[in-house]
């Protein structure tokens, strides 16, 4: 019950802080299409799908990767003074912005998609995002590091492990 409302209150608290963050005006959703706008406002076209298949993978992948990299830091900084600043990066957010996400999509049509591959992945980097957040919540803890840092850095890892299987599938084909 508690992580589930510690993971409830992030995802509110990253809502409640990309909506502060967005502008008053949104901006029209543009349909998708086959082609996008280069430099100088030439389309240009996206990749053959297999060529995009190993293209978002590997968007993906690095961002699973920098995941662990910055929960590492986390790990070998907690219990000491260098945690604070770590903590003031982890509790607003891994990449609230989904630049990766976005980068990965953005090589398909909406023709050669993997729609639900993309969304486990992000489901899976997302899971991976709020346990790394909980590690840092965790980790305030007195007697940090503890049984409950191990834990949200397991849970973090088995996350990123799902999301970089969804990454493979999407190079693959799958």
């Amino acid at each position: 019950m508690r992580r589930t409302l510690a993971t409830t209150a992030a995802i509110l608290l990253l809502s409640t802080a990309a909506a502060c963050s967005s502008s008053d005006h949104p901006q029209p959703v543009k349909a998708r299409t086959a082609t996008s706008a280069a430099p100088g406002g030439a389309p240009a076209k996206k990749p053959p799908t297999a060529e995009a298949r190993k293209q978002a993978a590997a968007i993906l992948k690095k961002e699973d990767a920098d995941f662990r990299a910055f929960l590492t830091e986390g790990q070998d900084a907690v219990g000491t003074p260098d945690f604070t600043d770590w903590y003031q990066k982890a509790i607003v957010g891994l990449d609230m912005q989904q630049t990766a996400f976005q980068k990965a999509d953005a090589l398909f049509t909406a023709k050669n998609e993997p729609t639900a591959l993309m969304e486990a992945w992000r489901t899976d980097n997302a899971s991976a995002n709020a346990a790394i957040t909980q590690f840092a919540t965790d980790g305030t803890a007195p007697d940090a590091p503890n049984s409950k840092t191990r834990k949200d850095a397991s849970d973090a890892l088995k996350a990123l492990e799902k999301a970089d299987k969804d990454a493979e599938q999407i190079a693959n084909g799958g």
